[in-house]
């Protein structure tokens, strides 16, 4: 039975009704981007943007005062945060170059209690006497909490590459090994008792190799299976039912793909619920409960996000029913409970929300307004993004999003918004501030998850390897045909903008299609293949090989043609190019090159080029600069 919900709201005053909506509003850093309750209810910790860093704050719950701040130096930010007990919140160092690029760990982990004492790195640990951070374990991750220890965690961790489970102080950092996995590089997962019972790891001599171990009754490792990656696999995602069964996603043996529990005796598999289409999982859902919750559903996006449940007598269900029935328009999502299993955070998003977050009550079925992410844009003045779907010229189905401006859906000046990447990014159903923002002068804004987008498959990604500059690029011309074709767009006023790969894309996109777009804008872009010897991804061994897999960087023939720069002759669009110096995913060698090769052809763009901005600029008068000269570069070339 649904009970009727009560909400309480502290109201956000709206925008004067027509009246538009700045630059500075759209591209401000949101003031709140995830909430998590300590276990006992009292505080609060809210991971914040400050001029495009990540920070984190606590905050005392019933009066919002902020109590403590973790905030870091220079290009390190705030990343995952964890609370460690009641009155201790782990938060882990982050570097991110640019505000288009994401955020990689750096293994360093901060702890702070709520009184602001006993503030300081806990890993590596402060050095001491005889002691090297290259001889400590590596990949701190926290395992579990330990609710019944105050003072300890275990934290799964690599040794000599053999993931490890660790016992952790989280005062003093000390540690000591409780056990060791069977294979390099692989994963634990932990039995109610918290032993490690299965472990998943790729295979040392091919990577296409996949390897099950579980243990048996003597605690000896058995390897169980091997998958070849490309037949699918079993992967392991949670022991439950008092460590006698697994939750586990697969695909093996021409199972329909989804979710199924296996049988840690018998071996047997049980079909829990099966995954239609082909989009990926994004989230799993676990049971309202702090200790030992289950799996009972999953979150996905094949168009919209979607929430599916497989146990619907769980609580997480019928709290989740409820909350929906609050929030017809909005995905709702419920984070961990409190140790007495009372309050949650919950936060609600949509196209045109970026979230909002509320607190609520299981024991008394009220939710109160907490905070919201962008509480100075007013939601209702903002456009709604339709999921599209066309078919390519091979047949292959694409898909997409359509932002229209309010009232208009016919005819329009149109931006074709390519996201970066390429491999693995997607556009989504979520508020997007570039889409809502050409939206709101006027423009419909199409996004196309072209071949080697995330979502839908690895074979999606890796299939599509090499394919920049060619079947990529003719997903993107082809939906910008559909759109015409369809009479959203006027077919003489179009222009292509991106991002990183997006910039790459929006160049090729006029040089391959030299009548179809009326203008470009390219955003730290890649325009040179070869210029990538002079990127951070050139510095590892992997980012090399995957410059060649992925690009043919060490195929001249193929970087050659599949370079905009030894092409741009055959532009007829105007152009805008906007980079940063300090950009170390695509260098400014990116830039240099593509302005040689316009001088060269006996041509001209428009540019802004600023000298401490990396991958996306964070400066905020930065940002107004640019998207206020690309809001009057559009208007100038395609223009209403």
């Amino acid at each position: 039975m649904l009970f009727r919900l009560l909400l309480v709201l502290v109201l956000v005053l709206p925008l004067s009704v027509g009246a538009e909506i700045s630059v500075e509003d759209f591209f401000k850093f949101p003031q709140a981007d995830s909430l998590k309750l300590s276990p006992d209810g009292q505080y609060l910790a809210v991971r914040a943007e400050g001029e495009g860093k990540k920070e984190v704050y606590i905050l005392k719950r019933s009066t919002k005062e902020v109590v403590q701040k973790f905030s870091f130096p220079q290009a390190y930010e705030a990343g995952a945060f964890y609370w460690l007990n009641n009155e201790r919140l782990l938060v882990s160092q982050s570097i991110k170059y640019g505000a288009l690029d994401l955020p990689a760990s750096t293994g360093v982990y901060f702890a702070g209690n709520v009184d602001g004492s006993k503030n300081y790195q806990i890993w590596p640990p402060r050095a001491k006497a005889g002691a090297t951070s290259s001889s400590l374990p590596k990949g701190f991750n926290v395992a579990d909490l330990l609710p019944e220890q105050k003072d300890k965690i275990l934290v799964q961790m690599y040794e000599r590459g053999f993931p490890g489970i660790y016992e952790f102080d989280i005062y003093s950092s000390r540690f000591k090994k409780l056990e060791t996995g069977p294979v390099k590089g692989g994963r634990l997962l932990l039995g109610s008792n918290d032993t490690a019972l299965v472990s998943l790891g790729v295979d040392e001599d091919d990577t296409d190799l996949i390897k099950l171990y579980l243990k048996n009754s003597e605690g000896d490792w058995n390897l169980f299976e091997t998958f070849n990656r490309k037949d699918g696999m079993l992967s392991p995602v949670q022991i439950y039912n008092q460590d006698k069964k697994m939750y586990v996603l697969s695909n093996t043996d021409g199972r329909p793909r989804g979710i199924y529990s296996f049988d840690l005796k018998t071996k047997e598999l049980t079909s829990v619920f099966e995954l239609s289409g082909d989009s990926e999982i994004d989230d799993y859902i676990y049971d309202f409960k702090y200790e030992e919750p289950e799996l009972v559903g999953i979150e996905r996006e094949p168009d919209y996000p979607v929430v599916e449940f497989f146990n619907k007598d769980s609580r997480a269900y019928k709290i989740q029913a409820m909350l929906e029935q609050s929030f017809p328009d909005k995905v709702v999502s419920v984070g961990s409970p409190t140790a007495d299993n009372r309050f949650a955070v919950v936060r609600t998003y949509s196209d045109r929300d970026a979230g909002t977050f509320y607190l609520f009550d299981a024991k008394e079925n009220k939710l109160s307004f907490e905070m919201k992410a962008l509480p100075w844009i007013d939601e209702k003045t903002l456009s709604y993004r339709n999921p599209v779907s066309f078919t390519a010229r091979d047949g292959l189905e694409i898909r997409g999003y359509l932002t229209l401006p309010p009232n208009k859906d016919k005819n329009l000046p149109a931006v074709v918004l390519v996201h970066g990447g390429p491999y693995g990014p997607k556009d989504t159903w979520r508020y997007h501030p570039e889409s809502q923002f050409f939206a709101s002068r006027g423009y419909a804004v199409l996004q196309i998850n072209y071949r080697g987008s995330g979502g839908r498959g690895r074979d999606f990604i890796y299939d599509n390897y090499r394919k920049m500059g060619m079947e990529m690029q003719d997903d993107l011309t082809d939906g910008t045909l559909w759109a015409i074709e369809k009479g959203f767009f006027d077919k003489d006023r179009i222009c292509i903008y991106g991002g990183s790969y997006g910039a790459y894309a929006s160049l090729m996109g006029v040089i391959k299609e030299p009548d179809l777009y009326q203008c470009a804008i390219g955003y730290v872009g890649a325009y040179d293949i070869k210029a990538f010897k002079y990127s951070d991804i050139y510095e590892r061994e992997s980012g090399r090989k995957f410059l060649d897999e992925a690009w043919g960087y060490n195929d001249e023939n193929f970087s050659y043609q599949r370079s905009p720069v030894n092409f741009v002759d055959k532009i007829k669009a105007d152009v805008l190019i906007i980079h940063g110096e300090a950009d170390r995913r695509t260098p400014i060698e990116h830039y240099e090159s593509l302005s040689k090769a316009f001088k060269k052809a006996g041509k001209t763009f428009e540019s802004i080029v600023k000298p401490h901005e990396g991958h996306g600029f964070y400066d905020m008068d930065n940002r107004i600069e640019i998207y206020s000269k690309m809001e009057a570069f559009l208007k100038e070339h395609i223009g209403h």
